[in-house]
């Protein structure tokens, strides 16, 4: 006896005939929505135009807040990772002090000895002295030869501060243990600067004047990665030893201190570095800190913060475009059903099922807010591209995800937005509909 065939084995015909119908459906929604776009194109393009700022908003957003959050992360991750931060502020060294930190006293050099001294898991610390961008009520200028950059940063910073930031050589090298203790005027340049001061030549072995005194350049630095839209700050700055800027800058006392801490003793580190602290600052049980101290991952975890709260803000402005893109297009798809009604009535009385009528206008108006989408998503592409031009160190390139994430909004809100129309149409009545002028 013949065994019957399983469900499995021989599928509904039913199920066969709506697969072998889908790709001629999707042809016919795309021939659809081209017809719509060419007969009445102004009323398409101001029915997706809330669709298109959308996505332009959604696209370009993501793209700038991924690009800038990859960007800082791969600064302070080459500052190092193992890496723990002190500063007498939190926030950028250079940028002006809050009302609530500007009483708080600057960290001092020296305690970076006893941090070294002190705690147990650093195996090393690292000390930069900022020297004020205005000295004496002048910018800082260097010169060399006939060139001259306004737009340098000048640090003092110690001996084993390349070592311990994994600071990079184009060429030349760090500072010595000699030239750091007798305070050499000795320099190592970011690469802007090199640039700006010395062209294609190299600088090695060059001098440079600053603030009237001359430096010897024995070391130059690559351009370094990471940075804020583009630029690291790093490439601008003239390294002198500490001593050296101690000496020539009295102004100067703004001073981080990195504790690099030992292979995968961080956190300790971090406990230890607190606690010296507190002790050098006179810091009792119950006052908190007058101090930050930070980590690479710290910064980066905040800086995600800020980029959730910032996108989560430009996503609901996107959020109402879509809206109005989406009564734009349910608008379009429910005067196409009044234009269709008795072409409706025909396909009903030859034997369209509901669900086919109620497929087929909910595809032409995915595809209609498809179009909005992919036109969304080329215009955030040219002014990412604009954007990139402008800053060439900072790429506004759109990431994978939020193309794919632009595109996906836009057809679920042409989906949405044109149900109801859809669901009008495959409902209607098929002898109403034929007779209907």
């Amino acid at each position: 006896m013949t065994a019957a065939p399983s469900p499995a084995a021989n599928p509904a015909p039913g199920v066969l005939r709506r697969l072998k119908g889908a790709p001629d459906a999707v042809l016919e929604a795309s021939r659809r929505t081209y017809d719509s776009l060419a007969a009445h194109p102004l009323r398409s393009v101001l029915a997706v135009l809330g669709i298109v700022i959308g996505i332009v908003t959604v696209v370009l957003v993501a793209s700038v807040l991924a690009n800038v959050r990859n960007s800082v992360a791969l600064l302070f991750r080459e500052l190092g990772t193992d890496n723990v931060f002190a500063y007498h502020r939190s926030g950028d060294p250079y940028a002006p002090p809050s009302e609530a930190e500007a009483r708080r006293l600057p960290l001092k050099p020296a305690f970076a000895e006893v941090i070294a001294r002190e705690a147990p898991h650093v195996r090393d610390v690292g000390v930069q002295l900022i020297v004020p961008a205005v000295v004496n009520g002048r910018a800082l200028v260097a010169r060399a030869g006939g060139n001259e950059s306004d737009r340098v940063f000048v640090e003092g910073v110690s001996y084993g501060y390349f070592d311990v930031v994994g600071a990079e050589f184009a060429e030349g090298r760090p500072f010595t243990d000699l030239e750091s203790r007798a305070g050499a005027r000795v320099a190592v340049l970011g690469a802007n600067v090199a640039q700006a001061l010395f062209g294609s030549r190299s600088g090695l072995g060059r001098t440079l004047l600053l603030e009237g005194e001359s430096w010897s350049v024995v070391g130059v630095q690559p351009p370094r990665k990471g940075g804020f839209f583009g630029e690291n700050r790093n490439d601008n700055v003239i390294f002198i030893p500490l001593r050296a800027a101690q000496r020539r800058f009295s102004e100067a006392e703004d001073t981080v201190l990195y504790a690099r801490a030992k292979p995968g003793e961080r956190d300790a580190a971090f406990v230890e570095t607190e606690a010296v602290l507190r002790r050098l600052r006179r810091l009792g049980p119950e006052e908190a800190n007058d101090f930050n101290l930070s980590t690479a991952d710290q910064i980066i975890q905040t800086l995600d913060q800020v980029s959730a709260a910032v996108g989560l803000a430009t996503f609901a402005l996107a959020a109402v475009s879509l809206l109005i893109g989406g009564i734009g297009i349910a608008n379009v798809m429910i005067i196409a059903v009044t234009e269709r009604t008795r072409e409706i009535g025909v396909r009903r009385a030859l034997g369209a099922r509901r669900s086919e009528v109620l497929r087929q206008f909910l595809l032409e108006a995915a595809f209609l807010s498809g179009a909005g989408g992919l036109a969304g998503v080329g215009v955030a592409s040219l002014l990412g591209l604009l954007i990139t031009l402008v800053a060439p160190g900072f790429s506004a390139v759109a990431p994978a995800w939020a193309v794919a994430s632009g595109l996906g909004a836009s057809v679920l809100t042409g989906v949405v937005a044109g149900y109801l129309p859809a669901r009008r149409a495959a409902f209607l009545d098929p002898v109403e509909a034929l007779r209907y002028e």
